[in-house]
């Protein structure tokens, strides 16, 4: 017989059988991730599939938190970032790692809770889960992608709460109806737990639910826009590299001439890359620009390349262009991408060489080149020229509409409306539907009516309260992968910052401050008794 934590004894499990069971919790966990992601009706069963990759670590007739979670979390992921293939096979194994390393470090971190304070899951598992989505900036990818909260984005009701709690909040609160189901099956396989425990997850349940609809469906029914100037979005579905430069400005200038008659626009929209080249460093898409924004009698926004301050660094930025041709604004991104925009721990060309060298090697293999980029000083809002005055307007550039921090910043020195310029097509399925649920979490976080406009789409209108006011469609009508464009009116932030943009800071780390102290408690109250 075998004993558990609380003393319980349970039947012996033969070595195979446990692997079998655990790698089969990891393969459902990993299913329920895959349709998570894909399709945005589903995107609720994320959180559940969290929850399921980490029994394994919770639950001690299996006690096995690696193996339960790497073989469904790999395959799942390996299949949602299979176009990044075609950059070498190692390219998807290394981001499906540096993007969702934390998920395992959750799973472990978990196991602990559970073995130092004996507490429920329902406890346990939001606080795990959590954690893990804070810290894992701190990590070599620093890419904060796939929250739970973040994947309610097509449950408008479900995601009003994010004004006072932030996706974190959100995500601490799905995973509660989960982790009850998590402490019923702990109580049937471990023997641990009780009914009275069941009884109070079930009770939180209940409330967390009626909470996030009731909320939901207030603030759903009391919004009030502020209409703002019409903004064109071209939307050109077509190959950003620097070599192909040259067609890509030509495809998005054939496109605008044709949606954008003189006078009908306010603001004309590029997407990321659209000139991926130095900008300032190239007369002729200067003049392109210029002839542009004087035959259309409208601003350009779009995405480029520039030069850090010593001159000789790039940075992925934004250009905002007059009607006179002249260039009135720049925000440099502030948080690049691994690999393809920054070097990855720079410390190991010091203390580590050979390991320097050999990412070098693989990131030349994989894209041509490995960028040193400078990053920009923040979420500081651009000033946009319009006709009748001028527009505070924030352009986070890919997938730095992951950062709640960027946009709270950002909301905190005026910005009324977010264009979110991307290119993330190449990064597959996963990542874009990722991008696009990011983007409709941090306009309800502050408030903001967003625009994202990507290279590939989906490119849309998002309403201060997550709703899609419009989606930029292709002539068959598809939202990702075929040419459009769409012009429309964007509605301007009208209240004053929320509490989640003041507030953000101090709450997003709550619950990895109280998972710290829940152990070091633990650690304390063992030692006083001894």
């Amino acid at each position: 017989m075998e004993i558990n934590l609380d003393g319980v004894s349970t039947p012996p499990l033969s070595a195979w059988r446990r692997r079998a069971e655990v790698l089969g919790i990891s393969l459902i966990g990993g299913v329920l991730l895959t349709i998570g992601l894909r399709y945005p009706w589903a995107g609720p069963l994320l959180g559940l599939g969290w929850v399921v990759l980490a029994l394994p670590a919770v639950i001690e007739r299996w006690r096995s938190p690696l193996l339960g979670w790497l073989p469904g979390h790999l395959i799942s992921f390996a299949y949602i970032h299979w176009t990044m293939a075609k950059f070498g096979w190692y390219v998807g194994v290394f981001f499906t790692a540096i993007m969702t390393w934390n998920y395992v470090f959750a799973a472990v971190l978990a196991r602990v809770l559970v073995r130092r304070t004996q507490l429920p899951l329902v406890l346990v598992l939001p606080l795990a889960l959590c954690a893990g989505e804070y810290l894992r900036p701190l990590g070599v990818g620093d890419c904060n992608t796939y929250q739970s909260g973040v994947f309610l984005y097509d449950y408008p009701i479900l995601i009003q709460l994010a004004d006072l709690v932030g996706a974190p909040g959100l995500t601490f609160l799905w995973t509660i109806p989960f982790a009850v189901a998590a402490d019923w099956l702990r109580l049937r396989l471990d023997g641990v737990g009780s009914r009275r425990t069941l009884l109070r997850g079930m009770a939180a349940t209940v409330a967390v639910i009626a909470v996030m609809l009731g909320y939901g469906s207030w603030r759903l029914h009391h919004e009030e826009y502020a209409p703002g100037p019409r903004v064109t979005i071209i939307q050109p579905s077509v190959d950003h590299t620097p070599q192909a430069t040259p067609n890509a400005v030509r495809v998005q200038t054939q496109m605008t001439v044709e949606a954008v008659t003189p006078g009908s626009s306010d603001l004309i929209v590029w997407p990321e890359n659209a000139i991926l080249l130095p900008y300032e460093k190239h007369k002729d898409y200067q003049d392109t620009v210029a002839f542009l924004v004087r035959s259309r009698q409208a601003p350009l926004l779009f995405g480029t390349q520039a030069s850090g301050p010593d001159g000789r660094r790039p940075t992925c930025s934004a250009f905002v262009v007059d009607t006179d041709g002249k260039t009135v604004g720049r925000y440099d991104k502030v948080v690049l991408f691994p690999f393809t925009e920054r070097r990855v721990l720079p410390v190991l060309e010091k203390f580590w060489p050979s390991a320097s060298n050999f990412v070098r090697r693989l990131t030349l293999g994989a894209w041509g080149s490995a960028p040193d980029g400078v990053s920009g000083p923040g979420g500081r809002p651009l000033s946009i020229p319009l006709a009748s005055g001028s527009m505070l307007v924030w352009t986070p550039l890919c997938y730095e509409t992951n950062y709640a921090w960027l946009a709270r910043e950002a909301t905190l020195n005026g910005a009324e409306v977010f264009i979110n310029l991307t290119s993330e097509g190449w990064l597959g399925w996963g990542a874009s539907n990722n991008q696009m649920a990011a983007s409709v979490l941090r306009a309800v976080e502050s408030r903001v009516g967003m625009i994202r406009a990507g290279n590939t789409g989906p490119s849309c209108f998002i309403l201060p309260d997550g709703r899609i006011d419009e989606y930029v469609r292709g002539k068959q009508g598809q939202l990702r992968l075929e040419a459009g464009t769409l012009t429309h009116t964007v509605v301007r932030r009208t209240v004053g910052p929320t509490l989640y943009a003041r507030w953000g800071d101090w709450l997003d780390p709550l619950p990895t401050l109280v998972t710290a102290g829940l152990i070091l408690a633990s650690f304390w109250r063992r030692r006083k008794a001894v």
